[in-house]
């Protein structure tokens, strides 16, 4: 007899874009497709949980939250892997970033729909082994960064839920290092449209939430100083 080779052995030097092109012709061979997305889930879940998680984590209630989200979106990218653009990025990194960029619209998405709707997201209930792979909360370097991300996260919760939105859809998809970044056009429209506002107005939430952080920071920093003994 043969020995079983599970997926993720036998798959395990096929590309993100391989995987993919596997998913799509899920009619063709569904318990193949299932194998790919089983190893394309393992390989970017616990990233985009990570990402949910500190984007709206507080938004969505925390950690169970974002694992719902975590969850639809990969359904979601089962279902449209045909619409999957590599952007020509043919080596591993770079197939891997464009495939989290995509992963990370689709949660957007996702999102920004949720609270057009003023809903929750509707669970989908995946294999005990799956969920498994996915860490209850992302890794931080120190105690140092806890309180400083802790510190931002209650600043963020002072603001308005308008103000709220747009600096955690700002953070996702901000690159450090990079000048003069705006959000892509697609998330800008859709983030207007929950909204229900200009994308040009976006930009002026934005410098006045920013400002209210800042200040609630120094506020905070200064009272922290005042209670040393």
């Amino acid at each position: 007899m043969e020995p079983v080779v599970s997926a993720e052995e036998r798959l395990a030097d096929q590309t993100d874009a391989d995987l993919l092109e596997t998913m799509s012709l899920a009619q063709a061979d569904p318990a193949e497709a299932r194998d790919a997305w089983e190893v394309f889930y393992r390989r970017h879940a616990t990233y985009l949980y990570a990402v949910c998680l500190r984007a709206y984590g507080d938004l969505l209630g925390g950690e169970a939250g974002a694992a719902d989200l975590v969850a639809d979106t990969f359904g979601r990218a089962y279902e449209h892997a045909a619409t999957f653009d590599a952007a020509g990025a043919t080596d591993a990194d770079g197939l891997g970033r464009q495939v989290r960029a995509w992963l990370g619209r689709i949660a957007q998405r996702l999102m920004l729909s949720a609270l057009r709707r003023r809903g929750r997201f509707a669970p989908r209930f995946l294999a005990p082994e799956h969920w498994a792979n996915v860490p209850q909360r992302p890794a931080t370097a120190d105690e140092a960064d806890d309180a400083r991300i802790e510190a931002v996260r209650r600043a963020l919760g002072q603001l308005n839920e308008a103000e709220q939105l747009v600096l955690r859809t700002t953070f996702q998809w901000y690159q450090v290092g990079r000048p003069h970044q705006r959000l892509p056009n697609d998330v800008a429209a859709d983030l207007a449209a929950t909204l229900e506002t200009t994308p040009e107005n976006l930009r002026q939430i934005r410098r006045r939430a920013l400002r209210k952080v800042e200040a609630i920071l120094r506020q905070a920093a200064v009272t922290a100083e005042e209670d040393e003994p």
